[in-house]
């Protein structure tokens, strides 16, 4: 996985950023595939995050977890993250895969402006192949495997809370965009229609904190 080693010893920080700062990831060459889930397990979505964000990022968490815990994975998870994995099969795939777009998340997008973000386009396009793949039921993922010489999912299945979960990453691509571009909400704390910018009569806010949040991004479009 790309990015800087670090030592798991140093305190697991409040993620994700507002700026890119490259990938924070433990010595993939020295860590356990265990540790280094563990790893990003750990991680908090940044408090005034938009929902959407919170949607991508709290989801893939979940579902990282789910393929972790998974039978299939029994074999691989005491190996090292950069160790060839035992058992190559459709769920140590996907965990790999979804963790992947988790960093993503986490290091490379806006948590208040993820649609604005360099990366936002490589993480719908990520997101949307994790739900197709999940999902599939015509054997794509399996011929992809072997494709690659991953040879061992006989007998695997995806559990239903898996797939449960995989159905909802589509819908955390469609944003609210008669919300808050700030945070989302469909109407003010009391219950009031949401603010109109004055000037391009547009955007819309549900406080004026949440409207001075969002003005450096707004500036730049707002006509």
């Amino acid at each position: 996985m790309p990015g800087t080693p670090v030592p798991m010893k140093r305190p697991i920080p409040e993620v994700p950023v507002l700026e890119p700062q490259g990938y924070l990831a433990p010595n993939p060459a020295k860590t356990s595939r265990q540790d280094f889930t563990d790893f990003f397990l750990q991680f908090r979505c940044a408090p005034d995050a938009h929902p959407q964000y919170r949607g991508l990022f709290e989801t893939h968490q979940k579902l990282v977890k789910l393929c972790f815990d998974h039978p299939a994975m029994e074999p691989n998870r005491n190996q090292t993250f950069d160790t060839p994995a035992n058992s190559k099969n459709k769920v140590y795939f996907m965990w790999d895969y979804l963790l992947r777009t988790f960093q993503h998340i986490a290091a490379q997008l806006s948590p208040q402006h993820p649609t604005f973000s360099e990366m936002w386009m490589d993480v719908t396009t990520r997101t949307l192949m994790a739900h197709e793949l999940m999902l599939d039921e015509t054997g794509k993922l399996e011929a992809g495997n072997r494709s690659i010489g991953y040879n061992d999912d006989h007998g695997v299945e995806f559990t239903d809370e898996i797939k449960t979960l995989a159905k909802e990453l589509e819908g955390l691509l469609v944003s609210n965009e008669d919300g808050c571009r700030a945070c989302g909400k469909d109407e003010k704390d009391d219950g009031s229609d949401l603010l109109q910018c004055s000037r391009c009569k547009k955007a819309k806010y549900c406080s004026r904190e949440c409207q001075k949040r969002d003005w450096k991004m707004h500036k730049a479009t707002c006509k």
